[in-house]
């Protein structure tokens, strides 16, 4: 019985530090690419104001390229917005022709 509760406990920790050790692989691996990220490192060697002005010039690129794909995100939502406004129109339209058919048809509607 000793074995076995030595060899469970044994097995426990090493499963807690492999996952531990996962999480902190894990951790390195997303800080590593945040740092991929931010840096712009143009293939070609520059001076310190080219190089500025390179940067610069790429981070207006993303910009451009962000605020273009925001627009269009927008643009979708409005017609997606737009088309649900029509279908909502029609079910309200016949809807109240139900009830213009249903008052008109011989019966009177509810009477207080």
């Amino acid at each position: 019985t000793t074995t076995t509760t030595t060899t469970t406990t044994t097995t426990a920790t090493k499963s807690t530090a492999a996952s531990a050790l996962s999480a902190s692989a894990q951790q390195q691996a997303a800080a590593d690419a945040k740092k991929a990220q931010i840096q712009y490192n143009p293939d070609i060697p520059m001076t310190k104001e080219q190089l500025t002005a390179w940067r610069r010039e790429m981070r207006r690129v993303r910009n451009r390229e962000s605020a273009a794909a925001s627009r269009r995100k927008v643009r979708d939502r409005i017609e997606e917005l737009e088309e649900e406004v029509n279908m909502w129109k029609m079910r309200y339209g016949e809807v109240m022709e139900r009830l213009a058919r249903s008052d008109g048809g011989g019966g009177k509607s509810e009477e207080l």
